[in-house]
């Protein structure tokens, strides 16, 4: 896992035809299936707030957990080798060296090139490496785009879009907390 100096590769986000905030959360629209990634549970009435939430949080962090999706979904790609991983810039205290800066609308991010399984590691992939290491990715995909993960900064989960049987395979994994996603629905949210 390393910084990519190559913006061209997150053109087709940038460019993508979404609502910025539908696009940071929810990730490109044309893929066949959706799931959700719960770091915790969905709420359970109105006006609840993350602390609040009906179950104990994971004790894994959710760059832990978002690993676990990435390597079920690397074999559903012909790049698992090749893969792109965005992190927001507004992360307080970034700094990241070599990374193209990819210019998301209202969430810029530096972007970040290695093989999925090594997502695991991703918190250590700045050179020189820094004192919190990096936060979630904010995307992630392949360089044959089978598949995209957006993470937004806000919501408590993160959106797969994949093929179906990708989705499938994701839906099964009971490592951890998944759902599936329709695109054109409301997702629940926590009161802030």
């Amino acid at each position: 896992m390393q910084a990519s100096s190559d913006p061209s590769s997150a053109d087709w986000l940038v460019h993508a035809e979404r609502d910025w905030w539908d696009l940071a959360v929810r990730g490109p629209l044309g893929y066949a299936s959706y799931a959700r990634l719960r770091f915790i549970p969905d709420p359970t009435h109105p006006g609840q707030r993350e602390g609040e939430a009906d179950a104990p949080y994971d004790d894994r962090s959710e760059t832990e957990q978002l690993a676990v999706v990435v390597a079920t979904l690397a074999k559903h790609t012909t790049t698992p080798e090749d893969c792109y991983f965005c992190v927001w810039e507004g992360w307080g205290g970034l700094e990241v060296h070599g990374a193209a800066r990819i210019a998301l609308p209202e969430r810029e991010a530096f972007l970040f090139r290695g093989p999925a399984l090594d997502l695991p590691q991703w918190e250590q992939a700045l050179d020189p490496p820094g004192p919190e290491g990096l936060p979630i990715p904010s995307f992630v995909w392949p360089a044959d785009r089978s598949w995209c993960i957006g993470n937004d900064v806000d919501p408590h989960f993160a959106t797969i879009g994949a093929s179906s049987s990708a989705i499938e395979d994701v839906l099964a994994d009971r490592g951890v907390d998944t759902v599936a996603d329709d695109p054109d629905r409301p997702q629940p949210g926590y009161s802030y």
